[in-house]
């Protein structure tokens, strides 16, 4: 009969006119995964192929068919991994460790994660909160140094939660460091 072909990675948010609603079976190429929708724009009933299927009758699918995915995994997770380690780069500064590129990998591929939630859930580990602490506490030290000629006291804590929580820069401690009596008593130099 007729047939079309639809490469991984892409996706048909509608079959073809004269096969809407009419297609019978199902030819998977290599490792590609087929997702096909009752209608239209993805939409509807879905489920997920792996194998070639000789007859959507036998899977409750013949002549039901509007919309496909076709996906590539291994191309997927390639681009899961890329994901993950971009994102501990930019989050962590570090690179991921195996435990945590594996379980960020299999949220992307497996659970759809978006980049953004693995950036989110890496913000939310105590690692970051460490490191960010340290940053905070870097930054206000740098301020210090600069503005007082010290090292900063168990006063500069005040500072330290303002560049973590209201995202202070090392300019805006010096700021206010500017202002302080200690520095109008040296003489603001």
């Amino acid at each position: 009969g007729q047939y079309f072909c639809v490469d991984a990675g892409a996706n048909l948010g509608s079959i073809p006119d004269e096969m809407n609603d009419e297609i019978s079976s199902m030819r998977v190429f290599g490792r590609a995964e087929a997702t096909l929708f009752k209608d239209r724009n993805f939409n509807g009933r879905s489920s997920r192929f792996v194998r070639d299927v000789t007859n959507f009758k036998d899977q409750g699918w013949n002549d039901t068919i509007s919309s496909v995915e076709v996906r590539n995994p291994r191309a997927d997770a390639v681009d899961a991994e890329r994901t993950v380690r971009r994102s501990y780069q930019d989050v962590l500064e570090r690179e991921p460790d195996p435990a945590g590129a594996r379980l960020y990998r299999s949220r992307i591929v497996d659970d759809g994660w978006s980049e953004a939630q693995v950036r989110d859930a890496l913000r939310k580990s105590p690692e970051y909160n460490k490191l960010s602490v340290t940053k905070a506490n870097e930054t206000v030290r740098r301020a210090y140094l600069n503005v007082l000629k010290r090292e900063p006291d168990a006063g500069a804590s005040g500072y330290v939660d303002k560049v973590l929580r209201q995202r202070w820069t090392q300019a805006d401690v010096e700021k206010e460091l500017r202002k302080s009596a200690e520095y109008r008593a040296r003489g603001g130099k």
